[in-house]
């Protein structure tokens, strides 16, 4: 008899808890992230800005990059922030030989000619992430592919001319 007691409490207990719905899982509050302060003014080495300075370009860079380290959580892997010298390119800027490229590939030998527009655009993509040896580099295959091209153009357009001169002259009057 107690069991049937028992039993019969908790069908009432689960009927209770389903009328009022589902109960969501409980789970551990998350730490919160530590806040950052900005640095103060001078630290690093470097003096602050006069007022109404920031508009202005910044000063050359002297100096060891900065490496900050800061942690997320207690457990967490630290992660590190590094602030890198940008270089700044003051010579001329490589041409891309794009339109040559496209014409070339167009009007005379297109296996070379793709491989000048694939080329060309590389000149681009370097030439827009500030790395200027290597868009030299690029841009100067381009202009080769591009003259490879149009000489096998040539050549090629100079042979059907012979041929033709050959088959008109030679062959056409001795058929006759």
């Amino acid at each position: 008899r107690y069991f049937a007691t028992t039993k019969m409490a908790d069908k009432q207990k689960e009927l209770e808890a389903n009328e009022s719905g589902p109960q969501a899982p409980t789970y551990p509050q998350a730490p919160a992230y530590p806040q950052q302060q900005p640095p103060p003014p001078g630290a690093y080495g470097q003096a602050p800005p006069p007022p109404g300075a920031y508009g202005q370009a910044p000063p050359p860079y002297y100096g060891q990059p900065t490496t900050y380290v800061f942690t997320n959580a207690p457990g967490q892997q630290a992660g590190y922030v590094q602030q890198v010298p940008q270089v700044i390119h003051t010579g001329p800027v490589p041409q891309d030989y794009l339109v040559f490229a496209l014409i070339t590939t167009i009007c005379c030998f297109w296996p070379t000619g793709i491989c000048a527009i694939m080329k060309s655009v590389e000149t681009r993509d370097m030439i827009a992430r500030g790395n200027m040896a290597a868009a030299e580099e690029c841009s100067r295959k381009a202009r080769m592919y591009s003259i490879i091209s149009l000489s096998i153009g040539l050549l090629l357009v100079l042979g059907v001319i012979v041929y033709l001169i050959v088959l008109f002259a030679v062959l056409i009057p001795s058929w006759g």
